[in-house]
């Protein structure tokens, strides 16, 4: 560009990067609503025509989480489901949020890099999503992988990634959707019953005390991982257990997926009342989204405890309950 020429308003408001704005399942199902019965639906209908614009125009992305796909994916109603998975998948171009093992090895690998003045090559901003839905779950190339996909079937999907993401949700044999969905639940189900012992045996410990507890007890379940972060960064794992584990204690306070799952489930713990196994997956959609979204619109329980634990403030992310909020926020 000539250094005299000038940039219209316009064109600054494009240049601008897009904001990341989550929406919880409940938020898609109130738009795909909207485009299936709109006379009932007027107001979701104006918002939905407002984000259409705002995609359309580059001004936001809607990327999709791991809990998103299986909510819709779970839906019996074959019509139903067909209809929010398309909303889905064109409104947030098949785009998702990277899943648990990647972002949490990358976010720890970045920490320790910092912490021991390790090299380390930051990642592009865009590292965290991906337009292959699959990896909402896992890398396409994980060798935990039971069938490894074939490199002509990721290219087709990575060609027409919001075919490849309907046909996922709204296609395929039923039986193979449920043992997806089974699975699935399973380890939801696994971590819900997790916490939920873990509340009973250290009920009457103070909250700073159970802090610390839940520390240890994260860095043990996801030691795999955090070995593979240091390794990434050619650190032996030896080396946090220096300084009476003051690294380890860092390492859970500034890497983002560890501290707000240990932040939100003290809160949720701390609650009079049972734990569901819908909250596991509102607990893994905020350790997910926190860190990179700008705008999160979700239901009041788990947007409230984000607020108490001050995680909001922390990860410079509005925290909203109302779709309607959205015009004025944008």
């Amino acid at each position: 560009m000539d250094s005299a020429e000038v940039l219209s308003p316009s064109d600054l408001a494009t240049a601008q990067p897009a904001k990341i704005v989550y929406l919880d399942q409940n938020k898609w199902i109130d738009l795909a609503r909207a485009v299936t019965a709109t006379e009932d639906h007027p107001e979701d209908r104006s918002l939905l025509e407002f984000l259409c614009a705002k995609v359309e125009a580059g001004q936001i992305r809607l990327p999709l989480t791991a809990s998103n796909l299986y909510e819709t994916h779970k839906l019996n109603d074959p019509e139903q489901r067909f209809n929010l998975a398309y909303t889905q998948a064109t409104l947030s171009g098949a785009e998702v949020f990277r899943g648990h093992r990647r972002r949490l090895e990358t976010e720890a690998a970045r920490v320790l890099s910092r912490l021991y003045k390790m090299e380390w090559t930051e990642q592009d901003p865009d590292w965290v999503f991906s337009t292959l839905f699959l990896e909402a779950h896992m890398e396409a190339d994980d060798p935990r992988l039971e069938t490894p996909i074939p490199e002509r079937v990721l290219a087709l999907m990575r060609a027409y990634p919001q075919q490849a993401m309907l046909d996922h949700l709204a296609g395929g044999p039923d039986d193979i959707r449920r043992a997806a969905i089974s699975k699935f639940e399973a380890g939801c189900e696994a971590l819900r019953v997790d916490i939920e012992a873990r509340r009973i045996r250290h009920g009457g410990e103070s909250e700073s005390m159970r802090r610390k507890i839940y520390s240890v007890l994260l860095v043990l379940d996801q030691q795999e991982i955090l070995i593979a972060a240091a390794d990434r960064v050619g650190l032996p794992w030896e080396r946090l257990k220096e300084n009476n584990g003051s690294a380890i204690r860092t390492l859970v306070r500034e890497t983002p997926t560890l501290l707000i799952e240990r932040e939100i489930a003290l809160k949720l713990e701390a609650q009079a009342r049972p734990i569901h196994v819908n909250d596991m997956r509102d607990l893994q959609n905020f350790a997910t989204v926190l860190p990179y979204a700008d705008i999160i619109v979700a239901e009041n329980q788990f947007t409230n405890l984000a607020r108490q634990a001050g995680l909001g403030d922390r990860f410079g992310v509005g925290l909203e309950t109302d779709l309607r909020s959205l015009p004025d926020l944008l």
